[in-house]
């Protein structure tokens, strides 16, 4: 009888390198595949009960201001190497494939001492610093982006483009078709797996520019927002007699996004692989402090690609965002020729990944 294949991933930080992650284990359960994941307590929170994954929590925070937390720092990295080399030796997997984000190093970096077969995966047009650390010990570099600009051109012929790998919550949804309701427009604003600040300011006063230019304009708001800010937010909407649902992190987002004509986000990579999956057009405000500012060049491909909106966030004003916003109500074909440019991007490389893992080991 042949032994189950033991396969670990490693992924933390946020939910954009954890969610590619959980989307291959849901790919890897359909076969003789034994599924584990090492991650970080800030992951744990979007960890549910029916995952196909025996999970392992090394935290581990990098603060690199300062001589005394830079030191901190490399102690607590190699604290959670030793943890990561004992778990490692204890799993004893197949192959380790690797997500990016600062937590994946330890478990990676045991792996690479133990000789274990490395795969990265990155999501974003640039790689990681985590990522760009293994590109030479890896078997198979995972793109889902065919930008290779950070690449080593020694390590190019290792690159496989894959596309988008997402979960099959999203992947259940159809693609979106209710641009011309008359009913309620719904907006769903999204920060990221670990929220923006600067929607907390800047979406009140967008939707009060709104309600001030068009008084009969009927919105409702689904919005990402840290729970010390929910109060302010509601009574806000509540005094511009809005629909609203506030939360800090929302586990029915596919819900969401199916009564949702328009999304106002940061521009991860994993949020813009489920909207196009779906035809859900958004305006990007990328993070502007992102690694290599890949979120703006994310965001960029989008737009130039027809699929959607990018304003830097140094640019935007609630005047600009409540202007566009209005263009989009007022006229619904450009929701819908965006949705389409976004459908012409659709990609689905979960099972593909999942193949060519299976494969090589």
């Amino acid at each position: 009888m042949t032994k189950n294949k033991t396969i670990l991933l490693a992924a933390g930080g946020t939910g954009g390198h954890l969610f590619p992650a959980l989307a291959l284990a849901e790919e890897l359960k359909q076969f003789k595949t034994t599924i584990h994941l090492v991650t970080d307590i800030r992951c744990k929170k979007y960890l549910t009960k029916n995952l196909p994954v025996t999970t392992h929590i090394i935290d581990i925070h990098l603060k690199m201001s300062g001589m005394l937390s830079k030191i901190k720092s490399i102690l607590q990295l190699l604290l959670a190497c030793i943890k990561a080399l004992f778990l490692i030796k204890k799993i004893n997997p197949d192959v380790i494939v690797g997500f990016g984000g600062y937590p994946s190093f330890p478990p990676m970096f045991a792996a690479k001492l133990l000789n274990i077969p490395i795969i990265i995966q990155e999501q974003n047009c640039f790689l990681g610093k985590s990522n760009r650390f293994f590109t030479k010990s890896a078997k198979i570099i995972a793109l889902s982006y065919e930008n290779k600009k950070n690449i080593d051109p020694e390590h190019r012929s290792k690159t496989l483009v894959i596309g988008d790998i997402l979960r099959r919550s999203i992947k259940d949804l159809s693609k979106k078709t209710n641009f011309n309701a008359k009913k309620t427009f719904h907006i769903f604003v999204v920060g990221g797996s670990q929220g923006a600040k600067i929607f907390s300011t800047l979406i009140p006063n967008v939707l009060k520019k709104l309600r001030e230019s068009n008084p009969d304009i009927k919105i409702s708001i689904t919005q990402q927002v840290a729970n010390i800010e929910k109060e302010k937010l509601a009574e806000l909407y509540e005094s511009l007699n809005l629909e609203y649902e506030l939360s800090d992190f929302f586990h029915n987002i596919s819900e969401i996004y199916d009564k949702s004509q328009l999304v106002i986000s940061r521009a991860g990579a994993s949020t813009i692989a489920e909207l196009s999956y779906i035809g859900l057009p958004a305006i990007f405000i990328p993070l502007p402090h992102a690694m290599e500012n890949h979120q703006y060049f994310n965001a960029k491909s989008i737009a130039d690609g027809g699929g959607g909106w990018c304003y830097k966030q140094s640019n935007i004003s609630p005047e600009i965002l409540a202007h566009k916003i209005n263009e989009l109500i007022s006229d619904r074909t450009l929701l819908i020729k965006a949705s389409a440019k976004l459908l012409n991007r659709k990609t689905d490389g979960a099972k593909y990944f999942a193949d060519t893992i299976l494969k090589k080991i």
